[in-house]
């Protein structure tokens, strides 16, 4: 039988895994708790496999559920099994011949999870979280709710039917079927929908990956955009792989954990999006109220916003394939607010964790395929039809500040005129983000040419990134030689 020690470790797993997959985790909660030897046995947790339960427990379960004999019910059953979040999963066959994967809940889960969720309910009065007004409660909450949905498989059976709905029976991402009349709150009977590993993936040529990115992405706009639900667990296990053929295919398992968002929320990060690409008039803090921000957290921030956001939604903006390796959104967030970045965290409704755990998931499962992805294309192909709707959407009315900054203010190009006294005249012009480097642009003459006039570059370029990437001049000299002018446009 399971051990006290096996039933405890797969719910610190879980819950880690349910907060995210940065291996930073466990350590930040110790910090908060002051207490290492915590942080340690968390991480211990993440890093370690977990012991699957038992063949004769799995019968048991399985005996108990389908009234003294799972015969009935299934020809046969593999005693072999794959980790789930709340389980393990066997395939087996139906007394009709139908080939199906059994997901059965490990026993005393709901219990352990409870208990171990505890600790992070000692967090609220410490640390940054107190610090920085952080809704915990509001966290644990969201948390606590999830968890009770995902222990449910009845629950969770008919999630997936709603979803394999609105998406469809297609090839390029397959929703396996489910067998309703024999699931229930501890079991759940699905089609089983064969495919690769993530791992095992990897290693096919760049022109198949490239596809697989572009049908992964191109399929959590739709339905986030379209359909207002995403699947929003993103464990690597929860996703397989076909690759025979001339189109390859993805198949999602585990639909325990989905995240709906309403018409209103979807058509306000359209126009977040529109917005920054089109250099409106508009006060970010109206859009991020309409999505429940706190805006009394953001007083402080207010002129920040436009530049925070340009930054967070850089790749629905960039034309160009997007390399997550050069987004560096934490230390590119810390030259424009500093610490004060928690601010705008904090004043984020809880539930946007699950939003933000589905992209993060997302990004860090195609840095593994080492693909780059044109995301505004993409964007474009499946939410372009929303777009006038979108822009058009109202937004909720809001007492105005005087140190908010609009998205028209953030600039597009980074430019420099140099004129020379014989008549000769250079003029470049590219991206603005190149600003954060203008060592690296500038012709080594000219540049020579600043420092001996005592501009200091290094306080300019931090006047940039404090400022958002807001229009402005950023130096203008004149020397024997050249006149020379550099701004953002």
């Amino acid at each position: 039988m399971s051990t006290d020690a096996d039933k405890k470790l797969r719910a610190q797993k879980l819950l880690i895994e349910l907060l995210g997959e940065s291996q930073g985790l466990p350590t930040k909660i110790g910090q908060f708790l002051s207490m290492k030897e915590e942080a340690d046995e968390l991480q211990e947790a993440l890093n370690a496999s977990v012991n699957p339960m038992p063949w004769e427990e799995v019968v048991e379960i399985l005996n108990r559920e389908y009234g003294g004999d799972f015969h009935t019910v299934f020809r046969n059953i593999k005693p072999q099994a794959r980790p789930a979040s709340l389980g393990q999963v066997h395939p087996g066959t139906l007394k009709n011949g139908q080939p199906v994967a059994i997901k059965i809940q490990y026993l005393g889960i709901k219990e352990k999870v409870d208990s171990e969720l505890k600790i992070l309910g000692w967090l609220p009065g410490m640390g940054p979280m107190k610090k920085w007004g952080m809704d915990l409660a509001g966290y644990i909450r969201e948390l606590r709710e999830h968890l009770d949905q995902e222990l449910d498989y009845t629950r969770e059976a008919d999630q997936q039917v709603r979803y394999r709905e609105k998406w469809g029976d297609r090839s390029d991402v397959i929703v396996p079927k489910v067998y309703p009349e024999y699931s229930n709150e501890k079991v759940l009977v699905q089609a089983f929908e064969k495919g690769q590993t993530l791992e095992k993936v990897i290693g096919l040529p760049q022109e198949k990956r490239q596809e697989i990115g572009k049908i992964w992405v191109s399929h959590i706009l739709f339905m986030l955009f379209h359909k207002g639900i995403m699947h929003s667990d993103p464990n690597p296990l929860n996703f397989a792989f076909r690759t025979k053929g001339r189109s390859p295919g993805i198949v999602l398992y585990d639909f325990g954990s989905l995240f709906e968002v309403t018409q209103s929320e979807r058509m306000l990060l359209l126009r977040i999006i529109l917005a920054i690409r089109n250099r409106e008039n508009i006060d970010p803090a109206q859009c991020l109220k309409g999505l429940g921000f706190d805006l009394e957290k953001l007083n402080d921030i207010r002129h920040c916003l436009p530049g925070l956001l340009a930054v967070l939604f850089e790749p629905f903006i960039q034309d160009e394939p997007f390399d997550f390796d050069d987004w560096n959104i934490n230390k590119r967030w810390d030259d424009i607010v500093g610490d004060l970045k928690w601010w705008f965290r904090s004043a984020a409704p809880p539930r946007v964790i699950f939003l933000m755990r589905t992209f993060h998931g997302l990004v860090n499962h195609l840095g593994k395929l080492k693909v780059s992805i044109s995301w505004s294309f993409l964007l474009d192909d499946v939410a372009g039809d929303l777009f006038e709707q979108a822009s058009e959407w109202p937004l909720p009315e809001f007492d105005e500040n005087e140190e908010a900054a609009n998205f028209d203010g953030l600039s597009r190009y980074l430019k420099i005129d140099v004129r020379k006294g014989n008549g000769n005249r250079v003029e470049l012009t590219m991206p603005a983000r190149v600003a954060e480097n203008l060592e690296e642009v500038i012709d080594p003459p000219v540049l020579e040419s600043i420092k001996n006039q005592n501009i200091d570059l290094e306080s300019v370029q931090k006047r940039i990134q404090r400022s958002g990437f807001q229009s402005q001049i950023l130096l203008e000299m004149e020397d024997s030689v050249r006149k020379v002018k550099v701004w953002l446009e």
